[in-house]
């Protein structure tokens, strides 16, 4: 049985170690339309060292393996893996990341994207929103899900800068497309130019980049990116494959293709062995241990 354990941490550690040394794709080439650069961008990711599966460099390396131009790390009421994230990959070419932080209370979830410092969650939502901004950030909604509405009256609808149209839950509950479709429209009821935002909140299951936000930016930079959500400048798919967001750029967009789907690669060697050798930890870890000698108290 031992032996067995042995192997399958073997696996573990070699797998990691293949993942860590392979290849990674060159960056996207930039996308250039109606004079915008298209960039696409996950607001809301999870990252280990806190609520997530990978760890923040690990989380980059996957970005640019699914074709993002930049990830946002938002894990729950903490900024600090997010900065890690960014110092750990200040001087890499792609993906750009984004500092933020997914304000969670009872009453609702927001994502604040370009702070620095933690957002205190105990306010209501208009006061989060407002602290946000206070440190120049944006404020996205984050799966807004029926039992979160009532948080946002007309003062925080008024003041979010984008609100998640394409979430990674759409694909799997049904009422969700239709829920954030609601929300969507009685937010730009209020506020015109608030931006739909796609989306994976990746934790563990699924992948980066699941539902994306094609953010039509005048740079390629973080600064350009919160520039465009503010205007309102960003187009989503909904699980139909229909566009949502500002119709004046859909014409900008080309047929769908749904790429977010399709740019799913199969995992590698060592993603595998990761996978079989945390497998075999699991079956193998409660095997019998040697029995323990007698103590002075059972003497």
């Amino acid at each position: 049985m031992r032996s067995w354990r042995w192997l399958a941490g073997a696996l573990l550690v070699g797998g990691v170690g293949v993942e860590a040394l392979r290849a990674e794709p060159p960056p996207p080439a930039p996308v250039e339309r109606g004079g915008y650069v298209v960039l696409a961008v996950d607001f809301h990711v999870h990252s280990f060292l806190g609520d997530g599966a990978l760890a923040p460099w690990l989380l980059v390396d996957e970005a640019q393996r699914r074709g993002l131009d930049a990830i946002a790390i938002t894990n729950h009421n903490r900024t600090w893996p997010a900065r890690l994230g960014r110092w750990l990959t200040r001087d890499a070419e792609a993906p750009i990341v984004l500092v933020g932080e997914e304000v969670t209370s009872r009453a609702f979830h927001i994502t604040a994207i370009g702070v620095e410092q933690p957002v205190d969650w105990r306010h209501a939502a208009a006061d989060a929103i407002e602290s946000i901004h206070a440190q120049g950030g944006i404020a996205i909604a984050a799966h807004p899900a029926l039992k979160f509405w009532p948080s946002y009256d007309d003062r925080a609808l008024r003041e979010l800068d984008g609100t998640e149209r394409a979430h990674a839950s759409i694909f799997h509950e049904r009422r969700t497309d239709r829920q954030f479709a609601i929300f969507f429209n009685d937010a730009r009821s209020v506020n015109p130019t608030v931006a739909a935002i796609g989306a994976s909140d990746f934790h563990v299951v699924g992948y980066p980049g699941i539902c994306r936000t094609y953010v039509f930016a005048h740079e390629r930079s973080a600064r350009g990116i919160l520039e465009a959500v503010r205007a309102g400048r960003t187009v989503v798919y909904d699980k139909h494959g229909q566009l949502r967001g500002d119709p004046d750029l859909f014409p900008l967009m080309a047929a769908d293709s749904r790429s977010e789907l399709r740019s799913a690669p199969r995992p590698g060697p060592g993603g595998v062995a990761v996978w079989l050798g945390l497998l075999g930890l699991v079956l193998l870890g409660g095997g019998r241990h040697r029995p323990r000698g007698p103590s002075v108290s059972d003497a």
